[in-house]
């Protein structure tokens, strides 16, 4: 079923113009299909994450890059999830050349692969935790991504923003604290804290 992508384009716009909430906005209307792009090539719940982060960074860089005439949006954005997992796949690969392999003959527990109740959990408690990131503003999120799908720190948030510290530090307490609120109404017995 195709998907009707004429709304992304005024979103392009607006994020050429600097504009955080649009990126915001095309982030949660696609970010679960670049994440299916990334994680299909990498197989690697962390890589995914970096890999999406790292293109909702290269579409605020370089929104006025994107040509209609080329692609849709949303396939511009697969385009560079897939790029960007396959580089990320080489980089890997090169990395650990010289890393010692094991033997066949040992016996390593799948603690990777989900059960079909986790999946169904995963997917529901990833919906709710959408829906609570949605009551967050743009420079919420914004630095939300960076201290937890870059591990950036307080500092290196300051840095990396140009906000004050004291003020990096304010932002995330509060959306902290409303991710906590949303979450702990969706999943009383859940401690998220």
């Amino acid at each position: 079923m195709a998907q009707d992508q004429t709304h992304f384009y005024p979103l392009l716009e607006r994020i050429r113009q600097g504009d955080q909430e649009a990126l915001g906005i095309l982030y949660d209307a696609t970010v679960r299909r670049v994440f299916a792009v990334a994680f299909k090539i990498t197989s690697n719940h962390e890589l995914a994450e970096e890999i999406v982060s790292d293109v909702y960074l290269q579409v605020w860089r370089t929104a006025a890059a994107y040509d209609m005439e080329r692609s849709t949006p949303l396939g511009w954005l697969l385009m560079l999830a897939h790029s960007r997992a396959l580089d990320t796949l080489r980089r890997e690969a090169s990395s650990t050349k010289l890393q010692v392999e094991m033997p066949e003959t040992v016996d390593v527990e799948d603690t990777q692969t989900l059960t079909p109740q986790e999946v169904v959990l995963d997917a529901e408690q990833g919906s709710e935790l959408q829906a609570a990131i949605r009551l967050l503003d743009g420079q919420q999120r914004q630095m939300l991504a960076l201290a937890f799908y870059r591990g950036m720190s307080h500092q290196e948030i300051a840095d990396y923003t140009g906000e004050p510290l004291g003020t990096v530090k304010t932002i995330l307490r509060r959306a902290q604290a409303i991710l906590r609120a949303a979450l702990t109404d969706s999943y009383p017995n859940v401690d998220v804290s």
